[in-house]
Parts: structure tokens; sequence; C-alpha cells
């Protein structure tokens, strides 16, 4: 069985309040928290479609995003 690769990705503006958070998750956790070799952090910011590699080359994915109602 292989490794499975998993992608925390977290997206948004952090110029627009609360619309950062998936970003600001991404920056807390970096520092603070040992992760198994097989998961990966990764600031999307506002890239949009760029991210499409790199979502597509992971076998999971979960994304950190707010917005707001």
């Amino acid at each position: 069985m292989s490794v499975q690769h998993i992608l925390v990705l977290g997206v948004g503006n952090i110029l627009l309040k609360d619309e950062g958070v998936g970003v600001r998750v991404i920056e807390h956790f970096r520092p603070n928290t040992p992760l198994a070799p097989n998961v990966r952090l990764m600031d999307g910011g506002t890239l949009g479609i760029r991210l499409l590699d790199d979502i597509t080359g992971a076998d999971h994915l979960i994304v950190v995003d707010a917005v707001r109602k």
C-alpha cells in the first residue's frame, strides 16, 4: 500500500478581515504542529486556478476557508 499524500490548503485574502482565516490557520500550524511526512501545509492565498496542480497531486485535500455571512 502506498503512502497517501494529504494537502491542507489555507485560502483567503489576508487584507479582507475574516476572509484571511485559512491563511492564518496555516501560518499558525507551520511552526507549532509536528506533522507526518505525508502531510503538507500550503498557503494558497488568492491563487485560485493556479492551485490546480497542487490539488490534483494530493490524495486527500483539506481546505481551510471562511465566508462572511
